[in-house]
């Protein structure tokens, strides 16, 4: 995987004065090639457009519009996490929006997953950032833009080992909306506290 991809090819834009950004994991290249065939699947059932691969990822906190001298703030609060690796099945397929838009998810979320997103929320808040007031509900969005429901919710799980998590910028190129990877996390393992770098 590349750490600056967008969804129609590779940012080159440097640092602004302010960024959109959000927190996310960012799968592995065999879980997003297997979340992608799913989304091709589901393009051909559903209609839609599919997310290209290197832009599938499980938002963890959505921050909006962050000032460039704020982002070492959100890297002091990232270095703070001490979780877990964990796996994620994800085994559930729904849709959003009038079915417009179609995701994957995991019937039961592991609970290393939701003490990540509930540490970052409860340190973000405190730290001053603002978030979405919607609850963390975990899931890859696959298709957008879909003309049906999908007929099955449960489907052949997918398992997503999570060993980090991401700061992801939003940006607007000259090709269009994409994602670049700031920095990245890995989790803990073994019982040791997980080391940190940036991308």
């Amino acid at each position: 995987m590349t750490e600056d991809t967008t969804e129609e090819g590779v940012s080159d834009r440097g640092v602004a004065d302010h960024q959109r950004v959000f927190f996310a994991l960012w799968p592995d290249a065999a879980t997003a090639a297997a979340l992608h065939a799913r989304a091709s699947g589901l393009k051909t059932s559903c209609g839609g457009r599919a997310m290209r691969r290197d832009t599938l990822h499980l938002t963890l906190a959505f921050l909006g519009e962050v000032a460039a001298k704020r982002l070492e703030a959100l890297q002091g609060i990232a270095r703070s996490m001490r979780i877990e690796r964990f796996t994620l099945a994800l085994d559930r397929i729904g849709s959003w929006h009038g079915n417009r838009v179609l995701w994957c998810g995991p019937s039961r979320s592991p609970a290393a997953l939701d003490e990540l997103a509930r540490a970052l929320a409860e340190r973000l808040a405190a730290a001053g950032f603002a978030l979405e007031a919607r609850g963390f509900s975990p899931h890859v969005t696959l298709v957008r833009n879909a003309q049906r429901a999908p007929v099955a919710q449960q489907a052949e799980a997918i398992h997503w080992p999570v060993a980090s998590f991401v700061l992801v910028a939003s940006e607007r190129t000259a090709k269009g909306a994409g994602y670049r990877v700031l920095a990245r996390w890995p989790l803990a393992g073994d019982g040791k506290p997980a080391p940190w770098r940036t991308s």
